[in-house]
């Protein structure tokens, strides 16, 4: 082959392009898969954040929808009493005093219920009564007939709480509390704060969770101990 001829060879193949074409080609290409490959980053981690808030709002519906708390046993009132043998009725015809006990509902392992921040109100067709705290330590019957001396005192309804020495405010599985609804001084002296057959509602609203409420009618003879179940 002359000199001619590898001339002519060589100019050829410099002015040959192909190749650069299918380099730009493989440039763009990687661009939009690089491009899209963040894009559908940026939209699956948006998808997964909403996700997870909207799972968060929704459990959070349940639990504020969901009962927390459930009444365990009976709902007893009763009746203060003064002097002896046999004990009779401080002032007969009438109600002093609720007791209900309390545990965590079904499936629930703990409640947070500390007194200070739960609100518990009373209501029947003469009263509605959002009723106080009384840090008084329940053991007996004499220190529930305390509780209701000092609602007596405050001119208030108020409630003291049993919990058979457990003091922190969380109620575990298994742990009942006893709370003492006071009705001696609702406001109403005629007729009688809670008398015989009449109907009232209790509601306990925790910090968390579904108000708890409970309704009974006292019976039609008023005696120191009544079972209202």
């Amino acid at each position: 082959m002359n000199v001619r001829s590898l001339k002519s060879v060589r100019a050829r193949f410099h002015k040959e392009q192909s190749g650069i074409t299918g380099l730009e080609t493989a440039i763009v290409l990687i661009a939009f898969v690089v491009v899209a490959a963040v894009f559908a980053f940026t939209v699956l981690t948006t998808g997964l954040f909403t996700s997870e808030k909207a799972k968060e709002t929704a459990l959070a519906g349940v639990a504020t929808t969901s009962s927390s708390l459930t009444i365990k046993g009976a709902i007893i009132a009763g009746q203060v009493t003064a002097g002896g043998p046999p004990p009779v009725p401080a002032q007969a015809g009438r109600v002093d005093y609720i007791r209900a006990k309390i545990a965590t509902a079904t499936g629930v392992e703990q409640v947070l219920f500390n007194p200070n921040d739960v609100l518990i109100t009373y209501t029947d067709e003469n009263n509605v009564q959002l009723l106080t705290y009384n840090a008084q330590v329940i053991t007996d019957q004499a220190s529930i007939d305390a509780c209701v001396g000092v609602a007596a005192v405050a001119g208030s309804g108020v409630w003291c709480m049993r919990n058979d020495g457990n003091n922190n405010p969380i109620i575990d599985p298994g742990e009942v509390m006893e709370l003492i609804i006071t009705l001696d001084d609702l406001g109403t002296t005629m007729p009688p704060a809670l008398g015989a057959n009449s109907q009232f509602v209790i509601e306990i609203i925790p910090q968390d969770g579904a108000v708890l409420r409970f309704e009974r009618r006292t019976p039609l003879d008023i005696t120191p101990v009544m079972n209202l179940d």
